[in-house]
Parts: structure tokens; sequence; C-alpha cells
């Protein structure tokens, strides 16, 4: 996953999720110290590509400056990347996945976020959940004080709009 905008017309944005094909080290480094780039196969990219017919990218290493404001100084060199076998339902805000396993938790924190984490899937059938939950559950989060208030403001902005209109 991407940690930052790198070229947003071409797909390559923060949150950006690809395929790591191999990492390039220097001649003679071999596995030694940071690789020269890490070619990544993006799905959603849109621009020039190193192998034909495929949207894969060379990443390199950025130099990272701290901010003296911090209280610290100094400089780090790294992969514009993580990881992302897993994000959470605040990450998934915004994005577009092709497959999606959701592990809801116990409760509902916030008035949404159940609703925010299975919207985030491109169609229904790659939609899987860890554990099942009650039907109740659900219930219980339409019949709540805070999910009354947003239908009820939904209603009001809906009204306003047909009288502008």
């Amino acid at each position: 996953m991407l940690l930052k905008n790198v070229w947003q017309s071409k797909g390559l944005y923060n949150g950006a999720l690809g395929t790591v094909r191999a990492v390039l080290y220097m001649d003679g480094q071999q596995h030694e110290g940071l690789p020269r780039a890490i070619l990544v196969e993006f799905a959603d990219y849109i621009g020039p590509s190193i192998v034909p017919e495929q949207n894969i990218v060379p990443i390199v290493p950025e130099t990272i400056t701290f901010d003296p404001r911090c209280g610290k100084t100094g400089k780090m060199k790294q992969f514009p990347m993580e990881l992302g076998w897993a994000v959470t339902i605040h990450k998934s805000q915004g994005l577009t996945l092709d497959r999606v396993m959701i592990d809801i938790g116990e409760r509902e924190r916030f008035v949404g976020t159940t609703y925010v984490a299975c919207s985030r899937v491109r169609s229904v059938a790659n939609l899987a959940f860890e554990k099942s939950f009650p039907f109740d559950r659900l219930r219980r989060l339409n019949d709540s004080l805070s999910l009354q208030e947003i239908t009820r403001e939904i209603r009001r902005l809906e009204g306003l709009a047909q009288n502008l209109l």
C-alpha cells in the first residue's frame, strides 16, 4: 500500500494497493542495504509501465527529513509504502477494493462503520465476514438514536433542496 500520493492522475495515490513483483538491488549488492527499487503492479495504474501490458511501476526510496519542531532532527531513507494485508475501516474510506473480508468486531463503535466496511468492495459476491453476527445487532443499529438523528437530518436537507428547485 502506498503511503503518499506519488502520481495521483495515473492511479498512484495514498492507499493504492499493489502486488510486489520484484526487488532490485545494485550490481554486487545482493540483499545488502536498501534495494534500488521495488517493482509493484497496481491494477488501477494507467501510466507508462516498464513491462509491456502490465501495470508495473518502480517505487524508489525517498529521503525523509525529520521536522526539528518535534525535538529531533535527522534524515531517513525509506520506501513510501507498507504491507497492506489488512486495513482499518477508517483507512478503507475512499478506497474501492476487489475482495474484502471484514471483522466488524463485537459492537458498532461509531454509527456507519459497518456500512463503510461493507461498501468498499466492488461486488457483494466478493464480500465475506470473518465471524457471523446476530441479526439483532443490525436491528439495534437501525434503532439507534444516532442513526435516527442522521435520518432526520437527511430528510431535512432533502426538503431544503426541494424548496430550492
